[in-house]
């Protein structure tokens, strides 16, 4: 492996280099309309693109952003990732799949510092947002978001 740090919108990396590419948590530090089709430019064909990344639909969780501003820049709390900026990527990947993660078992945050009743109290929210995420509109109101990216458009 080998870690550089430079411009994720103009990475300088060559045509089709790379056969996995996760942006963990750097999506909403980005102007995607960019960083899409820099990722399509340089992933290979076959390749996948792996995001991690929060999500802008939940009220609980857009009010909490802006009542701990610094905690993060006011640019990252504008770009929190929406369906519309993940749908974007439709423009240069044909293939963009969802996967959602973390709304019902949040309750348990306030239980953290008690282990032995927030473990069984974060298996059985897990529980319930197995079954409630599925629902096509609740679903985006989830915390996080894991979407893969493969077949670039060339």
């Amino acid at each position: 492996a080998r870690f550089v740090v430079g411009d994720a919108e103009h990475t300088g990396f060559p045509d089709a280099s790379f056969d996995v590419i996760l942006c963990n948590g750097v999506l909403h530090h980005l102007d995607v309309s960019k960083a899409y089709p820099e990722l399509a430019r340089i992933l290979k064909p076959g390749g996948a693109i792996l995001c991690v990344e929060a999500l802008a639909h939940n009220p609980v969780f857009q009010l909490y952003r802006r009542l701990t501003p610094d905690m993060r820049t006011a640019w990252e709390v504008d770009h929190i990732l929406s369906r519309r900026e993940i749908n974007r990527a439709r423009g240069f990947f044909d293939r963009v799949v969802p996967h959602f993660f973390h709304l019902a078992d949040l309750a348990a945050v306030p239980l953290r510092n008690s282990p032995a009743v927030f473990d069984v109290a974060l298996r059985a929210l897990d529980a319930v947002d197995s079954v409630i995420l599925r629902i096509p509109g609740l679903r985006w109101w989830a915390w996080q978001c894991i979407f893969v990216l493969t077949k670039p458009k060339k």
